[in-house]
């Protein structure tokens, strides 16, 4: 019988931590558990050697916490990486670098990279990036985050019956890789009236972001989707950002807003899945 057992890696999981790469994590997790697999997740500094080797299949996040030596003793095993934030350059940002071309001084943990039975990313530019400086042809991009059924029917309940305020506002965010300030001092150094959106559990951040015409996100590294601009954009809000550090602006979708976007990511989630279904048959149960 098949061993339908999956070992999920990550620094963080959702009760731990709220951020994009843990929502992305939670839904995968909850997809491949209904579809029969049995998922047992495990933070990376948990892992102990004898883990490891009494295992035989892994998924592995934000790995930010796994030590060499495991990431060398997972190199004997099968395992697909679910990158979500530039950890095979030392700056953790490509856009340091002219045209994305990262010297190999600065590259990192790419032998892992390299020994993945595959590499999924969330978009065209990072799996151009990722291809074109570790030299690697096991890269798939979903092109999208992932949501679960229940939230894309709020966006869509949202994107449909809430009324906007005319208003502009920022997300406040201790991160200062999110731009947070530079946001700020955009807004006042052109007169752009605006509110600070404070942090919110994210069923009540979306009916929050839903009510306001325009939102102002101003990035200090390379975002590689950026789930909060696609679900304002899928919420109607007219979007002010650099969309050169909008892994986003890279899909053809990027366009769109509203309806039209939900429908769009509705079928790109779903191919996504599928992907992550083959890859795991093809490359892990093999």
């Amino acid at each position: 019988m098949m061993n339908k057992k999956i070992c999920f890696i990550a620094d963080f999981f959702k009760n731990e931590l709220y951020g994009g790469a843990e929502c992305n994590d939670n839904v995968l997790i909850q997809h491949l558990k209904e579809v029969g697999y049995e998922i047992e997740c495990i933070q990376s500094h948990h892992l102990s050697d004898s883990y490891i080797k009494e295992n035989e299949k892994f998924i592995v996040s934000n790995f930010c916490n796994l030590s060499v030596k495991h990431q060398k003793l997972l190199k004997e095993k099968k395992y697909i990486i679910y990158e979500h934030d530039h950890k095979y350059v030392n700056t953790r940002d490509p856009s340091k670098f002219k045209n994305f071309e990262i010297p190999k001084k600065n590259l990192v943990n790419v032998e892992f990279y390299k020994n993945a039975a595959a590499v999924v990313v969330l978009s065209q530019i990072c799996k151009k990036i990722i291809e074109s400086n570790l030299k690697l042809d096991n890269v798939h991009s979903i092109g999208t985050s992932l949501w679960s059924k229940d939230k894309i029917e709020l966006i869509e309940k949202l994107s449909k019956e809430t009324k906007k305020n005319g208003k502009t506002c920022i997300l406040q965010s201790f991160n200062p890789i999110k731009g947070t300030q530079q946001a700020i001092d955009y807004c006042r150094s052109k007169n752009i009236e605006f509110d600070i959106i404070e942090p919110l559990e994210n069923s009540k951040l979306l009916e929050m972001l839903s009510t306001y015409d325009k939102f102002l996100f101003m990035p200090q590294v390379l975002e590689t989707l950026s789930r909060i601009v696609v679900e304002a954009k899928m919420l109607n809000c007219k979007v002010m950002t650099k969309p050169k550090l909008i892994g986003g602006s890279s899909e053809e979708w990027f366009s769109l807003s509203g309806q039209e976007l939900i429908d769009v990511i509705k079928i790109k989630v779903t191919d996504a899945f599928e992907l992550f279904e083959r890859l795991i048959e093809e490359t892990v149960d093999n």
